[in-house]
């Protein structure tokens, strides 16, 4: 199985509370309360005029740190916002050169939108299979949000601005990934441009299909929630987690919801975010076994099962 064998994340210093994006956003009064109050969300991350490059490469720095960079054999870019730059600008060319990733190829997946990361762990652990004992998959994520369109989903959350890299092996030093599930349900392809009536359905399922991807992850290797040391979640909101918290038994001191006033949902990063956050913050070792969850508008639900190991860098 592979390793997640080096995390790096980039989160800009600078932040901004939903009360001054108001305007920006289109949130009436009460509106904002609604994020404030009952969604947990304060403030977001931006990173103001650091565009995705300068985003992308700490991040991807901090994961290759003190690794063999000749032995990454590829570069995937998940990310949710289908067009990051403007034509021309090859992002990923100029980040694998910065990085010095001489050996690498590089694409991007975003068709899973913020579960495209988990989603490419998956893709990851195919690629390693075919290469040799020492090669490597640098997996990068998350993304600026670079108009009112994309720093909000209405009723929902407001997006912030960070990235996170992961640095895959097949071993053994690191996290070990030792399952993954995606559900995909196509009926929703629309995201947030559907009827009404199909939003509405979207709300209904939302949780018990978290749950449901969360449950196939860990009956695939003989495990069940009471196994579940620490959820780490997409940052959507305080809200939604309570629900699913109490829809599979899962403590909600189990679920990792400390970025979620501070940063706001981040697209893809988040689970990475929190992952090497809740390691910071002395709250996993070695042994513990952690979820990884991400639902994408589209709409893709994910989740990743680790173990977590020593000899980990974040």
């Amino acid at each position: 199985m592979p390793h997640l064998q080096q995390i790096g994340t980039f989160v800009p210093e600078e932040s901004v509370s939903i009360a001054e994006l108001s305007d920006y956003l289109g949130l009436s009064s009460a509106q904002v309360r609604v994020h404030t109050k009952f969604f947990g969300q304060d403030k977001v991350a931006v990173a103001g005029d650091r565009d995705l490059t300068r985003m992308l490469v700490p991040a991807g720095e901090q994961a290759l740190a003190g690794a063999d960079r000749d032995s990454v054999r590829y570069l995937v870019y998940a990310h949710t916002i289908q067009y990051v730059a403007p034509v021309g600008h090859r992002v990923l060319d100029q980040v694998r050169a910065e990085l010095g990733l001489r050996n690498a190829t590089v694409f991007a997946l975003s068709q899973q939108h913020c579960a495209s990361p988990l989603y490419a762990l998956s893709v990851a652990e195919h690629l390693l299979a075919q290469e040799g004992p020492d090669a490597t998959v640098l997996v990068m994520t998350g993304e600026k949000a670079i108009s009112p369109h994309f720093r909000l989903i209405p009723g929902t959350t407001v997006m912030g601005d960070a990235t996170a890299a992961c640095l895959l092996g097949t071993g053994p030093d690191g996290d070990e990934v030792l399952s993954t599930a995606v559900r995909t349900l196509g009926r929703f392809y629309q995201c947030n441009d559907a009827s009404e009536e199909v939003l509405a359905d979207y709300v209904k399922v939302y949780n018990e299909t978290v749950i449901g991807t969360m449950h196939d992850a860990l009956a695939g290797i003989g495990l069940d929630f009471s196994d579940v040391d620490l959820v780490l979640p997409h940052n959507v909101n305080t809200f939604s987690w309570r629900k699913i918290s109490a829809g599979c038994g899962i403590p909600l001191d189990r679920i990792y919801l400390d970025n979620v006033a501070t940063l706001g949902h981040c697209f893809g990063a988040d689970p990475f975010i929190n992952l090497a956050s809740a390691r910071v913050a002395g709250k996993l070792r070695p042994g513990n076994i952690v979820l990884l969850v991400a639902a994408g508008l589209g709409a893709t639900f994910a989740t990743v099962v680790a173990r977590i190991g020593e000899g980990f860098s974040s």
